[in-house]
Order: structure tokens, then sequence, then C-alpha cells
């Protein structure tokens, strides 16, 4: 029996070495990824979080300027507003306070102007603050006369801010 001669080929076993390099590097990358990957998916389930609660507060308040406009006797802003709402959207309770803040102008015009705040309903008997409101809004009721009842013409939203 003859002895087998050795390879003195120098690249014997180098794609065994290649492959587990590239593996290792692929395995590497894949690692780095993976805290990205959980910290995107935290992200977008506070992202749900938050678009939910202001929807709620935007559906909530469009439902009492709504509601408000319809007041009878002195109507908007001289009339109590009535209130708190409570409404539930998207899983979240919403209470919507307001306020009337009747103003005059310049020229004596009276201003029927009221003020909604919505804020997530955690107790009944908590009324929305500046910094609890998820939404604030001003809003004027526009009416030609001051009669028993006047009726609204139109209606304005002066202002509406979204807090997160």
């Amino acid at each position: 029996m003859t002895p087998t001669p050795r390879s003195t080929d120098p690249e014997r076993g180098a794609a065994l070495v290649l492959a587990i390099a590239v593996i290792v590097v692929v395995g590497l990358i894949m690692a780095s990824l993976f805290p990205l990957i959980t910290t995107s998916l935290h992200d977008r389930t506070v992202l749900d979080s938050v678009r939910d609660r202001e929807y709620a507060a935007d559906g909530a308040i469009e439902f009492a300027v709504a509601r408000v406009r319809g007041i009878g006797g002195a109507g908007p802003a001289l009339a109590p507003c009535g209130g708190p709402d409570a409404r539930s959207a998207n899983g979240v309770t919403i209470r919507v306070d307001c306020a009337n803040v009747p103003t005059l102008t310049t020229r004596g015009y009276l201003q029927r102007n009221v003020i909604f705040s919505a804020c997530v309903d955690t107790s009944p008997s908590v009324a929305c603050t500046d910094a609890s409101a998820v939404v604030r809004v001003q809003v004027n009721y526009e009416t030609p006369s001051s009669g028993p009842s006047p009726a609204i013409t139109r209606t304005y939203v002066q202002s509406w801010s979204v807090n997160r």
C-alpha cells in the first residue's frame, strides 16, 4: 500500500472558513438590529395610544360644539353650556368641559364665545385643567340678534389646540 500524498493546495478548507465568517457577520448584523426592531414596536404602540386619545378627544369636542349650538333661551355663551360630556371612542373615555366667555367687541357687539376642554376621564368629579387637556377649543357662535331665542347663523372656531 502506498501512502496517499498530501495535498499541496494552500486553499483547502477556505470555503468552510468563509462560510463561518459570513454566518458570524450576518448574526452580528441581526443582533445589532434587534434593539431597533423592539424599540420601533414599542414606539408604534405609544403612537397608537396617543392617536386614539387625540381622535377620541376631537370627536367629543365636535359633539359638544354641536350640542351647545342648539342651546335655547339666551343661547350659547349666555345660558349654561351644560356638561361635562363624557364620550367613549377608540377605547378611551373623554370628558369635555365647557366655559362661557362672552366678550364685547370694541364696537359694543356681543361675542358668544365658549371654551371647550377635552381630557381623559379619569374620575367623574375631576374637571379638565389646562395641563390635563388633550384638546382645547374656543368657538364663537354668531347670532344676528339677542332676542329670547337667538338663531345661530354661523359657528367659528377661533382656536383649536392639541396637547400631547
